[in-house]
Parts: structure tokens; C-alpha cells; sequence
């Protein structure tokens, strides 16, 4: 499983910004507790990249099962997890 660094930073990119609002919805449909917690940007095109924003609790999702899944609906997703966390490890 794998998953973004609890209470770090990171990102999920897709290419057009249409994708934004259809990438939310797959996040509602895998996981509505989770959904609660994705945070305001975390969903953005890639032209924004390298910049990233806090994750804080949205941690618990299987971003490999989301990637997939977005892939097989033809939505391109790329996840970031900048590895550090808001402490600095």
C-alpha cells in the first residue's frame, strides 16, 4: 500500500483542469471517510508542479489503488509525496 507521509506534503497532478472535480469524485467513491479529509488543492494540473500543500490527515488511502483507478477511466494522475513530514522527518 502506498501512501502519502502523514501530516506532510505532497500533491495528486492531472492534465487538464476539468480532471480536478472527476479525480474528487473517485476519491469519494473509494473512500468517503477519506474524502473528509482531502485538502483544499490538493488536486491541481501539472503545470503547478513543484509546488505541493500540506497533506495533513488525508494520509490513509492507497494512492496505487487511486492512480488505478483514475487510469483505467482515462483521468492521467501523477501523486507527489514529498516525503517529509510537517516535523521535519
Amino acid at each position: 500500500m502506498r501512501t502519502l507521509t502523514h501530516k506532510g506534503y505532497g500533491r495528486i497532478y492531472c492534465e487538464k483542469e476539468s480532471d480536478i472535480a472527476l479525480i474528487s469524485e473517485v476519491i469519494k467513491e473509494l473512500d468517503k471517510f477519506e474524502h473528509g479529509y482531502l485538502p483544499k488543492g490538493m488536486i491541481t494540473t501539472y503545470d503547478k508542479y513543484p509546488n505541493v500543500v500540506y497533506v495533513g490527515k488525508f494520509s490513509d488511502m492507497d494512492m496505487s489503488v487511486l492512480t488505478s483507478e483514475c487510469w483505467t477511466r482515462g483521468i492521467r494522475i501523477w501523486v507527489h509525496d514529498s516525503g517529509y513530514n510537517a516535523f521535519g522527518a
